[in-house]
């Protein structure tokens, strides 16, 4: 396995195939590469085609078997691709260059291995091309941005920033790409560089560069009679401009035809209702920044925020390229200028003052928001390897930074460019968590931001002699285990492991004792306030950082570049990185030393303890015979005083008033007892009366013969004469058909 390839990519056919047919004239950094659940996709420049692999399938030890599948849209691209990117659950992949942008619509992955339809080697994929008339024609226009919704619950909402300082929304429904929104963030060019779609705007840093989606916020949206106070208090101006309309249109109400003027019914019982909406944030080349509540369902108009103020910033020539909102809390912004200068800042809510100093300076059609950016520091970007005895030179080295998030770690994002790959870990992350999580009396600590952002550059891809860069035309992130992917323009293959010590949390350091004041009581658990391994981390990564050198295979680096890269090597190792491991070598023989001094004394606080607990075992038992033995006592002095108390009562010669009340209780059972039993007997002598009674019953009805009466008896008579009487007629009747048919 190469040392630069940690995940074996470069051994698969895919990589193969597309680095074969990469463009030969690639000269600035792109996003070639996207990745969606252990899925990477690619562009295969040469069949028009994405090319798309299952990375985690590809590793196991069934990964002989895994095959790279080839997507072939239904609708191929007009544009040479340089971004691709696909949405969150891995329905819909945009393909987008400068002159257009191109939606595949994914198939479903099927088991065993998770690849798209049935495991094939060629799928074909429906495809949607966006404004192809418009953007891909257009002698203006030029796409800059491409991005999923991620406030769409279907997934299929594309926003595209272009040229012309808009933002088009596009959705892809019932088998087509519909446009459903255009909204200008700015003035539209007037007009272009002679030969290029680059407009005159960029020179002032006006023109729109990128954008992102913050946190999404509820905006809750105000009765109409609310909006229409807030339009008197803070919207005079157009409040005046509507009256004159409206003058104008009663004069010339013969000429034209009358607009509607009826004034909105203000029912002020109408209920608030609350919208979910991710704000967009906007970046101009200016660094100035803009944002944007876009609603998907198009219940309201969006309107533009901004500029938000910024902080303690010394605004450059250079100019931004890039903008990226971190998954932290409270949100952080970055931005990224072409020359390598990076911008954190946190996005905090502004006073009212402030909101009403700057709502004179803006302009009436852009609303002021209510937030702003504090800039807590800048982090300079080294864009291309510096070598021992170069000439200094007055131009720095200038090209498109890409920002990405990294999903694994909220506070460390990535910056890939055409000098190589790097990642900034921002250390105030956790301090901000704590303190806004905390409780609302904890005072904010003033050493949250004495502890810079750490930027390490990973892959170098050039010499700051050099002119010739291998930039970096495809980036991912691969959590399985967290790692990188670069794709560099030679086509070459860097993939590289970012593995960390886990940063134990303060709750679980149980063996600080801390006194009233919060403060450590003794030296030693203050040396060891801080966990071990983080502080030799942080000794080994002292100094320059070492980036793994991938230059361009086409250039020719002279013997003396050569070997003035060997040399500053050598002296970085000798004087940095030798150092840096002589120094954590003592700092481990001095934490041996005193775990051992303190490992003595806790076995002989153990022994301490341990004699104590015999000790304290005897006291014991001893305290509890002499516990049992006083009991024993109190129970038979509890017994004599019972006793001498019954003596005492019975040698009084009047009673008590106890005994003339149990008298008076016996008194009165002796009567109820004296009743009951009356009852009783009551009780008894009906029950034998009853008895009686029942007893002479059974013998009467023993004794009763069953006698008919008169009536009876008749009646029995008369039914038997005639029944007698028909029987002889039968007799008769019978007796003549025998001697009629002769059967005598």
């Amino acid at each position: 396995m190469s040392n630069t390839d940690y995940l074996r990519l470069s051994e698969h056919k895919i990589f193969k195939e597309a680095c074969d047919r990469l463009p030969k004239d690639v000269n600035k950094p792109q996003n070639l590469i996207a990745l969606q659940e252990s899925v990477l996709f690619t562009w295969d420049f040469s069949n028009n085609c994405v090319l798309s692999l299952n990375i985690k399938a590809a590793r196991s030890k069934e990964g002989d078997n895994i095959i790279h599948q080839k997507l072939v849209p239904d609708h191929q691209p007009l544009f040479t691709p340089e971004l691709l990117i696909v949405n969150d659950s891995g329905s819909f992949l945009a393909v987008a260059g400068p002159n257009g942008v191109l939606v595949i619509q994914l198939p479903i992955r099927c088991p065993p291995y998770g690849a798209f339809k049935n495991n094939e080697e060629l799928v074909a994929c429906r495809s949607f091309a966006l404004d192809e008339r418009l953007l891909c024609f257009s002698e203006t226009i030029e796409v800059r941005q491409v991005k999923f919704h991620p406030g769409s619950v279907s997934d299929c909402h594309v926003l595209v920033l272009t040229s012309d300082n808009t933002l088009r929304l596009y959705q892809i429904e019932k088998n087509e790409a519909l446009n459903i929104g255009e909204y200008q963030i700015g003035k539209k060019p007037s007009g272009m560089f002679p030969g290029t779609k680059t407009p005159f705007l960029d020179i002032y840093g006006e023109n729109a560069v990128d954008f992102d989606f913050a946190f999404p916020e509820i905006f809750e949206k105000k009765p109409l009679w609310e909006d229409l106070q807030d339009l008197k208090i803070f919207n005079k101006e157009k409040e005046r401009t509507m009256t004159k309309l409206k003058n104008m249109q009663s004069k010339a109400s013969d000429k034209i035809i009358p607009i509607k003027s009826e004034q909105p019914k203000t029912n002020k019982n109408e209920k608030k209702t609350e919208e979910l909406l991710w704000p967009v944030f906007i970046l101009r080349g200016d660094y100035s920044v803009y944002s944007i509540d876009i609603d998907l369902n198009n219940r309201f108009d969006p309107s533009l925020k901004g500029p938000y103020p910024m902080s303690k910033l010394d605004l450059t020539d250079d100019a931004a390229c890039s903008i990226i909102c971190l998954k932290t809390t409270p949100q952080i912004v970055c931005i990224a200028s072409a020359t390598g200068t990076l911008i954190n800042s946190i996005l905090l809510n502004s006073d009212l003052e402030k909101k009403r100093k700057y709502q004179r300076d803006y302009n009436r059609f852009v609303e002021v928001p209510d937030k702003e950016l504090f800039v807590f520091e800048t982090v300079e970007l080294e864009l291309g390897l510096s070598i021992l005895h170069e000439a200094e030179e007055d131009s720095k080295y200038k090209c498109p930074i890409f920002l990405h998030k990294d999903e694994s770690k909220s506070s460390r994002y990535f910056a890939s460019h055409g000098a190589g790959v790097h990642t900034v870990n921002i250390n105030c992350v956790e301090a901000l968590h704590e303190y806004v999580t905390g409780s609302e009396d904890q005072s904010p600590s003033s050493d949250i931001f004495n502890n810079p952002s750490a930027a390490e550059y990973l892959v170098c891809t050039k010499t700051s002699a050099s002119r010739k860069s291998n930039p970096v035309i495809g980036f991912a992130v691969y959590y399985e285990p967290t790692s990188i992917i670069s794709l560099l323009s030679d086509g070459s293959v860097v993939t590289m492991a970012l593995l960390s010590a886990p940063i134990v949390p303060k709750s679980e350091m149980s063996f600080l004792e801390k006194d009233g004041e919060g403060e450590v009581k003794s030296p030693l658990k203050k040396m060891l306030n801080e966990p071990f391994d983080q502080y030799i981390q942080k000794i080994l990564k002292k100094g320059s950082s070492r980036p793994l050198l991938k230059l361009s295979s086409t250039s020719s680096n002279t013997p003396e570049e050569c070997y003035d890269l060997l040399q500053r090597a050598a002296q970085m190792f000798r004087e940095e990185h030798f150092k840096n491991f002589t120094k954590a070598r003592e700092e481990l023989e001095k934490r041996g030393h005193t775990l051992t001094l303190l490992k003595q004394a806790q076995k002989k606080e153990l022994s301490n303890m341990n004699n104590s607990k015999e000790l304290l075992r005897d006291k014991a038992e001893y305290l509890a015979e002499k516990y049992e033995d006083i009991k024993d006592k109190q129970d038979a002095l509890l017994k004599r005083c019972e006793q001498l108390i019954m003596l005492v009562s019975r040698k009084k010669p009047e009673t008590s008033d106890a005994e003339n009340k149990f008298m008076e209780d016996m008194e009165e059972y002796s009567l109820k007892c004296t009743s009951y039993q009356n009852a009783i007997d009551k009780l008894k002598n009906k029950n034998k009366y009853q008895q009686v009674k029942i007893e002479n019953w059974k013998s009467n009805s023993v004794k009763k013969v069953p006698v008919l009466g008169e009536m009876q008896a008749s009646i029995i008579k008369t039914s038997l004469q005639e029944s007698t009487q028909k029987i002889n007629n039968l007799m008769k009747q019978v007796n003549e058909y025998k001697t009629k048919f002769n059967l005598k």
